[in-house]
């Protein structure tokens, strides 16, 4: 064992230079860089990354070490001073560049002097200058679920894995058999449309590959990785297997590997692909000449626990029809990917709905927009026999250990709090100590706001007719709870149609007994921004 530090939880590592890691601690949200000593691997600083570090990236040219906050919605940067990178008091935080989304996965263009983030959940992405860190490009792809980004030796394309989810489709097995309703897939985009064009315009000259097919839907592409010879390496994290071929290829073949693949890496010769099995705990090596597979454990595994085994389910592309989805995909982390999925929770088709966090809801009880899911285990019941089409009848151990799972699952935090320093966090609701959010709290009352978003999570046990209506005209809706709101980015209303907080005050005055001016909209988007 290299380093242990039992309250860690670790998520992306980076190599900056032979002797020098830095890893992301999501728990302790901090990118945690560790030297090699002479007694070993050893912590030399810890960097804060309020709101969780989802990604990280190293720029050699200008020592700069940079990391996507998933809840702060900000990039962090580190700039390295000349000398020994083991001298702690060389780093130097410049400073953070606001994303407006959820930072995901990041890949850096030094020829080009581009980075490249995407968000951690949905269809968003941004262009900033290296240099300068100005944000030169903000827009969407259709997809979400963005695992990956490679480019070529030519910095021409951007490569990455995703999924599409089609609100037009439904949550049935004509649908789903088809890839029509959630696919899994592979694209390539030209960089110069990503930072030129919008739109449409954006796919032009590029290339899309289904990973999917009747039978093999290939849930939830988790990593890619493309060798110096254009070989491509796909792990398919909810079916179990990787998928190998090169872009001429008409069928990528896919090789069975351990339980929930996560990440893979070609070694230095290329002739072998290795890769990481989270839930089996064990590493799979792959001979490339003729995909035999090799698997070592790497440590001994012990009975899970309910909520163990719930969070496996809800990774696990199997208990839906042909494996093309998992809960996972449609709620990433526990989340949500922003879009609308046409599917019988509310009694019909043809009234496709935003998809909702699942993150803290446990007290939020009954479910679904209509509220038509009196408590969770029948909510899960339902999501697999309908909206996922499972091809076996629901096991009620399936049921309850999703449950579990989902049970424990906390809320995302506030944007205001996802940008404080973990140590300066108050309990609670953290954005208490502002004047604005003291100030939009009681415009909040006084707009009866709280007659439909009561109590401390902000939701109600009834429907409420507000004004909106789906495409059949319903207008009874439960109201979601606004605990984490600000998380939910550029969806909001039941087919996202709101962009953002403000809009839904502005453009929309939702529910708003009377105008307000500026002053109040700020405070009132303060106080929602702090819940």
């Amino acid at each position: 064992m290299v380093h242990q530090e039992p309250q860690a939880s670790w998520g992306d590592v980076l190599l900056l230079r032979p002797g020098l890691v830095a890893i992301a601690d999501w728990r302790a949200e901090q990118v945690v860089l560790f030297a090699a000593q002479a007694s070993g691997w050893s912590p030399v600083e810890r960097l804060e990354a309020p709101g969780q570090a989802h990604s990280l990236s190293w720029h050699h040219g200008s020592q700069t070490l940079y990391a996507s906050g998933r809840w702060s919605q900000q990039l962090y940067r580190w700039q390295l001073a000349a000398g020994d990178a083991g001298q702690t008091e060389r780093w130097r935080e410049l400073p953070r560049i606001d994303l407006r989304m959820c930072g995901g996965e990041m890949l850096l263009l030094p020829q080009r002097g581009l980075l490249l983030v995407a968000d951690a959940f949905g269809r968003n992405y941004r262009l900033l200058r290296l240099e300068t860190g100005e944000v030169l490009k903000s827009d969407k792809v259709y997809g979400h679920n963005i695992s990956s980004l490679a480019t070529d030796k030519d910095e021409e394309l951007v490569l990455f894995p995703h999924q599409l989810l089609n609100e037009h489709a439904h949550s049935e097995r004509n649908d789903i058999t088809w890839g029509g309703l959630l696919s899994n897939n592979l694209r390539w985009l030209k960089i110069d449309r990503l930072l030129q064009q919008s739109g449409q315009e954006i796919f032009k000259q590029g290339r899309f590959y289904p990973l999917g097919q009747t039978g093999n839907g290939s849930g939830d592409p988790t990593c890619l990785q493309v060798s110096s010879q254009g070989l491509m390496a796909i792990t398919l994290g909810g079916t179990n297997r990787v998928a190998v071929g090169s872009e001429d290829d008409y069928y990528f073949r896919q090789i069975e590997v351990g339980y929930h693949p996560v990440a893979c890496r070609f070694s230095p010769d290329e002739r072998q692909l290795l890769v990481v099995n989270q839930f089996s705990d064990s590493l799979s090596i792959i001979d490339l000449s003729d995909d035999s597979v090799q698997h070592l454990p790497l440590g001994a595994l012990r009975e899970p626990t309910q909520v163990e085994r719930g969070e496996q389910a809800f990774f696990d592309a199997r208990l839906a029809h042909d494996g093309w989805m998992s809960c996972h995909s449609c709620h990433p982390q526990g989340h949500t990917n922003g879009q609308l999925n046409d599917n019988m929770t509310d009694g019909s088709f043809g009234t496709p709905k935003r998809v909702l966090s699942l993150l803290g809801l446990s007290e939020t009880r009954p479910y679904s927009w209509r509220g038509s899911m009196a408590n969770l285990e029948q909510q899960v019941t339902h999501s697999i026999a309908s909206t996922m089409a499972s091809d076996h009848p629901v096991s009620s151990q399936t049921v309850e250990d999703l449950v579990a799972f989902l049970r424990q699952l906390e809320p995302p935090p506030s944007l205001l709090a996802a940008r404080l320093p973990r140590a300066q966090r108050r309990q609670g609701r953290q954005g208490a100590s502002t004047a604005a959010f003291a100030a939009g709290e009681q415009l909040f009352e006084e707009l009866s706001c709280s007659d439909c978003h009561a109590g401390a999570w902000r939701t109600h046990s009834e429907t409420f007719d507000v004004g909106l209506r789906d495409e059949r005209q319903t207008g009874l809706f439960n109201p979601p709870s606004l605990i984490g709101v600000s998380q939910r980015q550029d969806a909001l209303f039941h087919d996202g149609r709101a962009s953002s907080l403000r809009s839904v005050l502005e453009t929309y005055h939702h529910q708003l007994p009377r105008e307000l001016g500026e002053q109040e909209l700020s405070q009132l988007v303060a106080y929602l921004e702090g819940l």
